[in-house]
């Protein structure tokens, strides 16, 4: 089952032990460079966004598998290593470097002479922080966030929140190659963490006519919106904002949201204020005025192939783990990586996939 087989990113506290960061920061340089060396920059921005190479790498410079630190200390780990010392920077991170990501942006734009391209990265950081915390699951509270880009300005990121008040986080990664046009649909390269949960997925393509409804009911049918209540839809009680009828905030966002007449949905979404509650309630009622349904998935069954250009979510293919573990070993193996070190690296790689598979 497809189900059984996703990566679990349980909530840990505390932080990586000095010891163990100042090895990470020294395993994943040397690997990033090997990298980089044989592949390029580029390349290694587009590995950085594939869930499951993440995952290989964090395993290989000593982290747990499972743990939801696996994407903030891997990421802290590979900052300290990369930035002002290759063709790679990486801005934001947990917490406060999160929120200090379009500064970081501009000083890593400068670094390696691009910017030009800072402002326009800085825009792209906001505007997918704020789709992932507000369109893909009813409830979730984004706590770290990365933009990591190369000297020839392509990019990727990699965000990490919490779902609603489980135990569990969700991460994900985007890359700019696989954006289509419309940055608020399929945005997200891969989403992983604990499957099971159907949320209204706003990203999903089935839902372009329920965002296309919202924008016309903001522009054009205001008091249609704002005069229909949310309960007059049924929808399971698991889903946060559904029984609530627009607040008064709401109203008021929407009633500026109509003054604005905003020219697409993530110029919608980029108004102040107008976050996920507010959105799903527009959502539903709008396919309630407009007679379009909205569909529900989980969208952690769903990933690019990332590199790809078809632009079509496919379901996980879990052997896909051999090659990129396998590929992991052999860079692990011809790296500078010392003898003792490198024999635990490999060991690492060897016993996570046999737990990958066994789960």
């Amino acid at each position: 089952m497809i189900m059984q087989k996703l990566t679990y990113l349980p909530l840990h506290g505390g932080r990586a032990p000095k010891w163990l960061f100042g090895r990470m920061v020294k395993l994943g340089g040397i690997i990033t460079e090997e990298i980089m060396d044989e592949f390029g920059a580029d390349e290694l921005v587009r590995r950085i966004a594939d869930p499951k190479w993440f995952q290989a790498l964090a395993c290989a410079i000593g982290y747990d598998w499972h743990s939801s630190g696996t994407t903030t200390v891997t990421i802290a780990a590979l900052k300290e290593a990369l930035n002002f010392n290759s063709d790679i920077f990486i801005a934001g991170g947990k917490g406060s470097e999160g929120t200090s990501t379009p500064s970081q942006i501009a000083t890593g734009a400068d670094y390696l002479s691009r910017s030009a391209v800072a402002d326009e990265f800085a825009s792209k950081s906001r505007i997918i922080a704020k789709i992932d915390s507000a369109l893909v699951y009813d409830r979730v509270s984004i706590y770290h966030h990365a933009f990591i880009f190369s000297k020839n300005a392509r990019w990727c990121i990699v965000q990490q929140g919490m779902l609603g008040e489980t135990e569990y986080a969700v991460r994900f990664q985007v890359l700019d190659s696989l954006l289509g046009k419309d940055i608020t649909e399929e945005t997200n390269g891969a989403v992983t963490g604990s499957a099971g949960v159907e949320a209204i997925d706003l990203t999903f393509s089935k839902n372009s006519s329920v965002k296309t409804g919202s924008l016309r009911a903001v522009r054009e049918d205001i008091n249609k919106l704002v005069g229909t209540s949310a309960t007059a839809l049924e929808f399971p009680r698991r889903h946060y904002i559904i029984g609530s009828d627009l607040s008064k905030r709401a109203r008021e966002l929407i009633r500026f949201a109509n003054e604005m007449q905003p020219k697409d949905y993530a110029e919608l979404l980029s108004i102040p204020g107008m976050g996920g509650r507010t959105l799903r309630s527009i959502a539903m009622i709008s396919s309630l005025i407009y007679d379009t349904e909205i569909y529900k998935r989980d969208p952690v069954m769903y990933a690019y192939n990332v590199g790809g250009k078809d632009g079509i979510p496919y379901p996980i293919n879990l052997k896909h783990y051999d090659d990129v573990i396998n590929s992991m070993k052999e860079i692990v193996s011809r790296s500078r990586i010392e003898g003792r070190d490198k024999v635990r690296a490999l060991s690492r790689l060897s016993a996570r996939m046999s737990q990958a598979y066994s789960r």
